[in-house]
Formats: C-alpha cells, structure tokens, sequence
C-alpha cells in the first residue's frame, strides 16, 4: 500500500498559519468529570457485532490504553499513515516526553504478542475517525474486558476472556505482557509502590 488513495480521506489539516499537519493525536474521550463529548462530527450506528465505547466504563488510563492500541494496530493496517507516531504524539500529550516512549514501547510488546497470539485478524476502530472511535468491535471488547479483569485481579475472568481473545490458544504470554504493562504504568500500580 504506497501512494496517494482518493478514496481515503486525508489525516493532513491545515492549521491556524496555514501550514499542513498532521490531525489531533490525543483522541477525545469523556474527562475525569464524566463529560460526554466523544466526537465532535457526524456519527455512525454501531456494526451489529460492536458495543458503544461507554458501555465498559473505562477511566482515563483504560481509554489511554485503548487509543494506543488503536495507533499501533493502524501502523499494520496502513503503514503509510504513521500510527505509531500518532501513539508518540498522543502518549506524549497525556504522560509527558518521559514516560511517553516506554508507554508505547509496552503498547507495542502488547498488540505483538496478541498479533502473535490469534490466528486470525484482529479488527480494531480507527481512533482517528470521531464517529468510529467510540465503538468497539468484538476483538477490542474482549481485549479491554481482559485489561479492567488484569487491573482488578479477576483472574478467573481474565483466564475466560483470554481464551476467546487467543482463540483457544494459550494465553498465558499475553497475560504476562499485560500484566508487566499494568506493572509499569497503571495508576493503581503506581499508588501501591510509593
């Protein structure tokens, strides 16, 4: 996939000066305040299979995660559109410069290992679409139901859900990556190591 698709809409915007850039990398989601303002286009139903964003009641590290993923998901899908710098920019607008690389270096060992772990595709929403970004196909449902599992310590839960997301295949690797991920970057982590 290389060039230019007419078909495709552009992520280039003009900013107040004039000058291309590239669109917001810091997606919008509801703010610790609970305001709702998830798109500000049109928007779509959801596929038949796909649940609205807000029926997992995700706080802000759990949206965080979910957007990073969707970055470097679309650096696969499409390499021509940089996910993995859109998940730079936005990991940067949300932890600051320091924690934003070792952020998306996890991201990546996460969406590896579960690339590595199913055998067929795993379909995600593109975050940079406002009317797709707030609905969740089945794969990224399961995907985030394992991490709130993982962050709660339900592990029962999480064994079930890994099954599905792995397609019966082990998933033991993912768990770790997850739970090295939550380790090093959850905010409950965070409180129990200070």
């Amino acid at each position: 996939m290389s060039g230019f698709n007419p078909q495709r809409p552009s992520l280039r915007r003009e900013n107040a000066k004039g000058r291309a850039v590239q669109g917001s990398a810091a997606p919008q989601w509801a703010d610790a305040r609970g305001a709702q303002d998830h798109h500000g286009g049109a928007t779509r139903s959801g596929q038949p299979d796909e649940v609205h964003l807000d029926s997992l009641n995700l706080d802000p590290f759990g949206r965080l995660t979910l957007a990073l993923m969707r970055f470097h998901f679309q650096t696969f899908a499409a390499p021509e559109t940089h996910g993995w710098l859109l998940a730079l920019r936005c990991a940067t607008a949300h932890v600051g410069p320091r924690a934003a690389g070792p952020l998306c270096y996890d991201i990546v060992t996460l969406v590896q290992t579960l690339r590595s772990s199913r055998s067929t595709a795993f379909r995600f929403n593109s975050e940079g679409c406002a009317c797709c970004r707030v609905w969740l196909t089945p794969e990224e449902r399961q995907m985030m139901e394992l991490v709130q599992a993982l962050r709660q310590r339900r592990t029962g839960r999480a064994r079930a859900v890994v099954q599905m997301l792995c397609e019966g295949a082990p998933g033991e690797q993912l768990i770790a990556a997850i739970e090295q991920y939550l380790h090093q970057h959850a905010p409950e982590a965070l409180r129990k190591s200070v």
